[in-house]
């Protein structure tokens, strides 16, 4: 049993894990709002259950996040049937990124912020992973914002797998990640980061890329893309390929606007290198051309911005970055309890992608749409768990007719993400 083995149940409680756990996970009021009172009239309601606020108070203890913690990595554990059509070319396509948000100043010692920006301002960065084949949560980390990017990059390069295909923002990419990746035999599609060597052979001999001449050929020929063979880091020298597609003038003269005011006020010049780079997109990638052709890029690497839209759904919808001033234990309690009903309903999620799909090729469920329902079908949820009541009923009488409604709806001129992994991935 998770809370024993953690510690939060010695001995018999009115409090015992099971009610504890159900009135933070279920507890309809948003985290800023939820009170001590709010919290002892649920377990009033749910349970049949009379405590007080203190009692409730002290349950909010290091072993209580403990056992928290360990329930959500069961659930992160858990894996969901995959689909039926797994993608031919990757054994999974893992989105990874973080998101930051202010937290109040109380916690400052255990979630320091940056001192730079806000001294003395508490912040908490959330790490969050997973795969876009399978539908799984591959990782759910609560740390703190000083802990960036790079360095969770290299303290993560075991969780890897073979054949799987890695897209990640640019704060992740280090020599150390993408040597880990070949290492594993995975693939990663990644921009170029800036400060990144760029060298390749000409007649034998390994040269540093010539932009000046690139920049020449794109214009001269009007090649719409190159696809180079390159050697990354000067120690390293690391192969990839190096595939270059020129943007827009406007997103060209968006990129020197903002890049010219941030050097302005560092008192720096733009290099005449940066200024060509700035007229292209610039991708790297260890993945052969015939699973993954110069044309596919882009749009693969486009797929990354799902996980955007779910820490934008995570926020505007389902307001996990809203806190108010409590202990450090409850706050944590609050925030996984949160944390755990989004696996919950991510399964029923993760059912309704898989009946669209089935039913319509290249379509799948929306996030946003789905959270929203899924707040509104919370308390059924809830009596249903709580109650240990047959989920059948309700899942043939109520949720199989809303998943109609819920598929990812098309943008004019774009393709959707299920477009794009349906026609290039899924192949």
């Amino acid at each position: 049993m998770i809370a024993r083995k953690t510690g939060f149940i010695e001995r018999k409680s009115k409090i015992d894990a099971f009610k504890f756990l159900t009135c933070l996970i279920f507890n309809e009021s948003e985290q800023k709002d939820t009170s001590l009172l709010n919290l002892k009239l649920d377990f009033m309601e749910q349970h049949d259950c009379a405590v007080s606020r203190i009692a409730i108070h002290k349950r909010f203890n290091a072993k209580a996040v403990e056992y928290m913690k360990a329930v959500l990595f069961q659930h992160i554990a858990q894996r969901f049937a995959p689909y039926d059509g797994l993608s031919s070319k990757f054994t999974s396509i893992s989105i990874k990124d973080s998101t930051k948000f202010s937290i109040p100043k109380n916690l400052s010692m255990a979630y320091p912020g940056f001192n730079g920006f806000h001294p003395g301002q508490a912040m908490m960065n959330l790490q969050y992973e997973f795969d876009l084949v399978s539908g799984d949560w591959k990782r759910f980390d609560i740390t703190k914002a000083t802990r960036n990017d790079q360095q969770d990059s290299k303290s993560t390069l075991d969780n890897i797998d073979r054949g799987g295909l890695l897209l990640r923002d640019l704060g992740y990419i280090t020599m150390a990640f993408l040597n880990g990746v070949v290492k594993k035999e995975a693939y990663y599609v990644n921009r170029l980061p800036t400060s990144f060597n760029v060298y390749h052979k000409i007649n034998g001999k390994v040269e540093k890329l010539d932009w000046v001449g690139i920049d020449k050929t794109m214009k001269k020929n009007n090649l719409d893309h190159i696809d180079l063979s390159v050697f990354l880091g000067k120690k390293e020298m690391l192969p990839s390929r190096l595939i270059i597609q020129p943007v827009p003038e406007e997103v060209y003269q968006q990129r020197i606007r903002k890049t010219s005011k941030h050097a302005k006020s560092k008192g720096c010049q733009i290099s005449m290198e940066y200024k060509i780079k700035s007229k292209y997109n610039l991708f790297i990638t260890n993945a052969p051309e015939s699973l993954l052709t110069a044309s596919e890029i882009m749009p693969v690497y486009s797929l990354r911005w799902q996980i955007e839209l779910i820490f934008k759904t995570w926020k505007s919808i389902l307001k996990i970055h809203m806190t108010k001033k409590v202990k450090k234990e409850r706050f944590e309690c609050q925030l996984i309890a949160r944390t755990i009903w989004i696996i919950l309903n991510w399964r029923l999620f993760q059912i309704a992608d898989k009946m669209i799909k089935a039913k319509m090729k290249g379509a799948g469920c929306s996030f946003p749409k789905f959270f929203m329902r899924a707040i509104k079908f919370s308390h059924k949820l809830k009596e249903m768990v709580i109650h240990l009541s047959p989920i059948n009923d309700w899942f043939d009488k109520c949720f199989k007719p809303l998943i109609p409604n819920l598929i990812v709806e098309q943008k004019k001129g774009k393709k959707t993400h299920c477009q794009l992994l349906s026609e290039i991935i899924f192949c």
